[in-house]
């Protein structure tokens, strides 16, 4: 993909966007973040390419009053390779690691006087297996600006998904 000038890798293509199924609940949300290219480095001239990848790291369900939650925590893993702003021009990179958290709704029609962790006990199940995969994410859409010769601001956006126990397919909102 190339933007303003600047190649993308990383950023998904349509055909690696997943079929979801009624038992699939997804987020979408985006990390901003400016950053700083490294004293030790030289200044940039210009941004001519990033790679970036998303991973999740760790992921876990939580019981709330509407239904659960799949909390994800993850890392986005960013390279910029940019023309050094001096006579040679020569080619550089910094890589910037980035943490984010976010969540997964998974919202439940409780009957009256029901919570959640009276179904999942009904149902025969905990928490940990309310989901039958681990959760999955890909990166929509990736944008970089350069603000001057060291900081960079970049916004990338992310789509989360997972399936649900097919066991909890009646309690799922249609």
């Amino acid at each position: 993909m190339l933007k303003n000038f600047v190649s993308i890798e990383g950023v998904a293509s349509v055909s690696d966007f997943p079929t979801l199924t009624t038992l699939d609940r997804y987020n979408q949300f985006e990390v901003e973040e400016q950053v700083t290219i490294p004293a030790e480095k030289p200044e940039m001239e210009q941004i001519v390419s990033v790679m970036v990848e998303a991973s999740i790291k760790n992921y876990y369900a939580i019981a709330t009053p509407t239904g659960l939650k799949v909390i994800i925590e993850g890392e986005l893993k960013q390279k910029i390779t940019y023309v050094a702003n001096e006579p040679t021009q020569s080619i550089h990179s910094a890589m910037f690691i980035t943490g984010f958290c976010n969540f997964i709704d998974i919202p439940l029609n409780l009957p009256t006087g029901q919570n959640v962790l009276n179904i999942l006990q009904t149902l025969g199940i905990t928490l940990d297996d309310v989901i039958s995969a681990p959760p999955n994410i890909i990166i929509e859409d990736f944008s970089i600006s350069q603000i001057d010769t060291r900081k960079a601001k970049k916004c990338t956006i992310l789509f989360a998904w997972v399936r649900v126990n097919a066991l909890l397919a009646t309690y799922l909102p249609a």
